[in-house]
């Protein structure tokens, strides 16, 4: 509106229109006019202000809203980490052990206890991580007997898949302790197992009835280590070594435990003198030794 205004006031100003506003009743009209454009001016200005005024207040309130809710964001996800925080208190401070495990067979979460009741070491397990490679590790240390691991896996997770897998249980682990698992189906698919020591350790002193077993397999197993540590093959050795690591453990082997704990330790970290000398020095007879 600013702009007629002043192309208006240009052509007051030339001598024509000068001239002619000199005569009685057209400086009347022009005035007029001029009045008319001001106010025509001032209320776009005064429009435009409000228009400004009315978006300047409703990005207020769109602010006030999103502050209101990145607030209760806040609140909640303090509210659910302190929830989180007291469940793991109360699953770490369980008895039992417990494993959950989701529609796909797969970790969804544990406590300390499912470790040690389930013959699965800590720092293997993870989230997201297939219920398959712990059956295979169970396997492998002896949890269920002198089994071939791979078909005994292959028979477990087809229970899994088949929907047969039995509720309730109880199972002798290699050390001659007795567990009662307690399985409960969730209800979008997937599993939570309770782990329930019924004997903590034999009831009668005298030695472990699985111990020629447990020897057998060593003997077994042994050449396999010694020839992947001279071969330099750190995968089988770390694999192997993992293995009879488990079977030492369960049958109170000790120091040769503690030696194959190194053993997958160099394997780990390519470090082949290291791996080949500890090899070297495991026992053939680990019971001896202990």
């Amino acid at each position: 509106m600013l702009v007629p205004l002043v192309a208006m006031a240009a052509l007051l100003a030339t001598p024509a229109w000068a001239q002619g506003i000199a005569e009685p009743g057209v400086s009347q009209a022009v005035a007029g006019l001029l009045a008319l454009a001001a106010a025509a001016a001032a209320l776009a200005v005064l429009w435009q202000a409000r228009r400004l005024r009315r978006r300047e207040l409703q990005l207020h309130a769109r602010n006030a809203h999103l502050a209101a809710a990145n607030a209760e964001l806040r609140l909640l996800t303090e509210r659910s980490e302190a929830k989180s925080r007291m469940l793991d208190g109360v699953l770490a401070a369980m008895a039992d052990g417990i494993l959950v495990v989701d529609a796909d067979l797969r970790l969804a979460g544990w406590n300390p206890r499912f470790s040690d009741y389930a013959g699965v070491p800590r720092r293997v397990l993870r989230i997201g991580m297939p219920l398959r490679e712990v059956i295979r590790i169970q396997a492998e240390a002896g949890e269920f007997g002198m089994v071939d691991p791979e078909a005994e896996t292959e028979r477990r997770m087809r229970l899994f898949h088949d929907g047969t897998v039995p509720q309730r249980l109880q199972r002798e682990r290699p050390d001659g302790s007795l567990l009662e698992l307690r399985r409960t189906p969730l209800p979008g698919g997937g599993y939570v197992t309770l782990y329930t020591p019924v004997l903590a350790k034999p009831a009668a002193a005298g030695p472990n009835p699985m111990q020629d077993a447990f020897a057998e397999e060593w003997f077994a197993r042994l050449p396999r280590l010694t020839a992947a540590a001279a071969d330099g093959d750190t995968g089988a050795a770390r694999a192997v070594a993992h293995a009879l690591r488990g079977i030492a453990a369960n049958a109170g082997w000790k120091r040769a435990a503690e030696t194959l704990e190194g053993i997958e330790e160099a394997a780990a970290a390519g470090a082949l003198t290291q791996l080949r000398m500890l090899a070297a020095g495991l026992p053939t007879d680990p019971a001896a030794c202990n």
